[in-house]
């Protein structure tokens, strides 16, 4: 039989895969509002589950630590796993259902009263501050031309309530999504539950797979680097949502003491604000300090402001460095970029994940390189590469061959001996 022809036989292949990929790129194409609608029908029927694997994400830190205080205090003389992993499972479900009870029950009813009032407030205050353009900007035709534009910018040209009416019927629609999926949401907490409670034997079957499928060069590295960016993410996302609720109760501290209306939006800005690093707290605290000031004049505000950046400068530079680890903590410059970039791409979720995923990606890099530069016998700190040329890169080379062929040397001469 005569042999295949290894060349002709391997452009064909190439040939009939790119083919195929061109009709399967086609067919999408074409398809696109079928394919979406097919996947948004998908991920509507397993909502519960990504629902369950959401809460398990954010129960899994709590649980965990009530574990170990369960742990010390029901285990001291005889070991109750199954136990003491019950009750930080139903304690820390309690807690969820405990919020989640808030919101409904105090936080949404308060957060619509809150709506209605700065829609009215909105109407006022545009009325008047048009009256204050119209009589003190008449002999101004370039800033009454800017006030016009930025006015239907904002509300509009034809409705002048256009801009508050968007802001609530999207306020609404939000509502209305989140009572749509109560159903699913409660069914996502029985399969958190599930997952939490099976935790271990998942995280068997996960290691089993990943042993079984990965190249055995490739298994300790892989498993570390994911432990790694799960435990940086973790740890990040914990440090941020305390820091949430700080500001978040210092704000509620603040607005009562002020007796500042609008109460719930004020707070929630704050408090959803400060879970996005660097560039979150920035729009949070001028947002807020903005509102304090229009609602309750200007020397309020200044106080209100003064006590707000206080904090953030006493949170940035006393306690931050001690709650978080400084490989999550890079540059101002470059976490703002970050949170930037991944917001553009992913949205809010990408604009939280930024750091931790940035970070945990840097050391892994470093790690990489520190370990290729250590296997070619150059130095590894990023001083000696300020003036490094190809002279010396070419020297570390000659050594580095030198080296292996002294090595090899003494192995062939031992292999000798032996023989």
């Amino acid at each position: 039989m005569k042999k295949l022809n290894q060349t002709y036989f391997t452009i064909a292949v190439y040939v009939l895969g790119v083919i195929a990929f061109s009709l399967v790129f086609l067919l999408l194409f074409t398809n696109l509002g079928t394919i979406t609608s097919a996947l948004t029908t998908f991920l509507t029927a397993i909502s519960s589950i990504l629902y369950g694997i959401l809460f398990a994400f954010l129960l899994f830190p709590a649980v965990k630590r009530l574990d170990a205080l369960y742990t010390r205090l029901l285990c001291q003389k005889k070991p109750h796993p199954h136990l003491a992993s019950g009750f930080s499972i139903a304690t820390a479900l309690l807690i969820a259902l405990g919020l989640i009870a808030a919101l409904l029950v105090v936080i949404i009813p308060r957060l619509i009263n809150d709506a209605g009032e700065l829609y009215h407030f909105i109407l006022i205050t545009k009325a008047r501050v048009d009256d204050f353009v119209a009589q003190n900007a008449a002999t101004h035709p370039i800033l009454r031309d800017l006030y016009a534009t930025l006015s239907e910018l904002l509300f509009g040209t034809s409705n002048s309530t256009a801009f508050v009416d968007s802001l609530v019927s999207s306020l609404s629609e939000l509502l209305s999504t989140v009572v749509g999926q109560v159903s699913s949401i409660f069914m996502g907490l029985i399969i958190a539950v599930y997952l939490l409670a099976s935790r271990r034997i998942i995280s068997g079957i996960t290691g089993k797979l990943v042993v079984a499928l990965l190249p055995e060069r490739h298994v300790n590295r892989f498993v570390l680097f994911f432990k790694r960016l799960y435990t940086d993410f973790a740890s990040f996302s914990f440090h941020r949502l305390i820091i949430a609720f700080f500001f978040g109760g210092m704000t509620l501290l603040l607005c009562l003491l002020l007796r500042v209306p609008l109460l719930s939006v004020i707070v929630l800005l704050s408090l959803l604000s400060h879970l996005i690093p660097v560039v979150g707290p920035i729009i949070g605290t001028t947002g807020s300090v903005l509102l304090v000031i229009i609602l309750k004049g200007t020397w309020w505000g200044v106080f209100y402001a003064v006590i707000i950046l206080a904090l953030e400068i006493c949170m940035t530079n006393v306690f931050l460095p001690q709650m978080l680890p400084h490989k999550l903590r890079p540059p101002i410059a470059v976490a703002a970029t970050m949170v930037l970039l991944f917001y553009s791409l992913f949205g809010i979720i990408g604009a939280f994940a930024a750091v931790p995923i940035y970070a945990t990606l840097n050391i892994e890099i470093r790690r990489l390189l520190v370990h290729r530069l250590a296997k070619k016998n150059l130095p590894v700190s990023s001083e000696a590469y300020q003036n490094f040329s190809s002279v010396n890169y070419k020297e570390a080379t000659e050594a580095l061959a030198a080296k292996k062929n002294e090595e090899a040397e003494e192995e062939k001469d031992e292999g000798a001996e032996n023989v």
